[in-house]
């Protein structure tokens, strides 16, 4: 059977400008170990989220992951990157688990 397990990314922009971001579901882990501990589970719903945080804003992004098998998942699997809207290159962002 499947668990379903709602999940919510909370989005806080700490400076005064306003910032472009996007959110991406898609990235796994790559190496074979991180599978053996963490186990593999897949979000479910849109994969890539764009949104604009206004300075100083606090966003909470609703998800929901979905698991097969029990066991300890690491959930911080999510890409995020940001950039100041007048700004051509994009930063991955630090993330906390």
């Amino acid at each position: 059977s499947l668990c379903l397990v709602p999940v919510t990314l909370l989005l806080s922009n700490c400076s005064q400008a306003v910032v472009d971001v996007m959110i991406d579901l898609r990235h796994k882990p790559t190496s074979s170990e991180a599978l053996e501990i963490h186990g593999s589970f897949t979000w479910l719903g849109q994969t890539q989220y764009k949104l604009q945080l206004k300075g100083q804003e606090v966003y909470s992004l609703q998800l929901k992951a979905c698991f097969v098998h029990t066991g300890v998942y690491n959930l911080g699997t999510p890409r995020v990157f940001a950039k100041l809207v007048d700004q051509v290159t994009s930063f991955e962002t630090s993330q906390g688990n």
